[in-house]
């Protein structure tokens, strides 16, 4: 059974989004986590809570009672992050799951270029997938296949949420910023590299390595769950601003 603790720190790591977990049963019996951003006051932020059922997985997105002007900052998302957001939803469906948007109370899809069209005041995002090997004895370890599909959820409303730092997981070198090629001056030139990206590529091609198709915790175990490194197809030192 999946530790709550364990999926946030996964969950974290990949999307560079500090999260919290929660957990318990709901009147059918069945297992839920909410991930929540840690240090962030709830009623003015989000959670993401993953339902885990037999064979299959139910997670939504659910606004807190007084995140009405984070839900206006969303939907005036950039460019890069309405694309982050559509790949990141594509991918859950060309995977077989079922994604439900409504925005505003209006069902939407989230290829629709009307979707940023009007201010947004209330948000329902919700992702269903069975024939999971959820339960199954000889299936993968749980936290692996909950992990997938929290991960590209998360990715999905990471890629739109107006990130300041505050609760962003800084890089190794302590440099931050948006969006992907700025350069900072230092002693060399820096290029900023942008978290959404990097959760929206695990999220799309996964943790085995392309190269060589290892998997870091099939070799080392649990401890190396979600490890890769991910690098561009264009060098950053070769990117120009946006």
């Amino acid at each position: 059974m999946t530790k709550p603790e364990d999926l946030a720190a996964l969950v974290s790591d990949e999307t560079g989004l500090a999260f919290s977990a929660t957990s318990g049963k709901d009147a059918d019996g069945q297992r839920w986590i909410l991930l929540t951003p840690s240090g962030v006051e709830a009623n003015q932020a989000f959670g993401i809570r993953i339902i885990i059922g037999w064979r299959r997985v139910e997670i939504a997105f659910e606004p807190g009672a007084f995140a009405a002007p984070l839900l206006g900052e969303m939907g005036s998302a950039d460019v890069e992050g309405r694309n982050v957001f559509a790949a990141m939803l594509e991918s859950c469906r060309i995977a077989g799951a079922e994604i439900t948007l409504r925005i505003n109370g209006q069902d939407k899809s989230f290829s629709e270029g009307s979707l940023w069209s009007a201010p947004w005041t209330r948000l329902e995002l919700r992702l269903r997938k069975g024939n999971l090997e959820l339960g199954d004895l000889d299936a993968a370890p749980e936290i692996e296949i909950l992990r997938e599909w929290a991960l590209r959820f998360a990715a999905a409303i990471i890629g739109i949420l107006p990130l300041d730092g505050g609760n962003e997981i800084p890089p190794a070198d302590n440099q931050q910023g948006f969006p992907e090629g700025a350069v900072t001056s230092v002693t060399v030139n820096r290029y900023e590299r942008d978290r959404r990206n990097r959760a929206a590529a695990i999220a799309i091609h996964g943790i085995h390595c392309k190269g060589c198709g290892m998997s870091f915790s099939e070799r080392y175990g649990e401890i190396a769950l979600g490890f890769i490194e991910v690098h561009h197809i264009v060098p950053v030192s070769k990117m120009s601003p946006g």
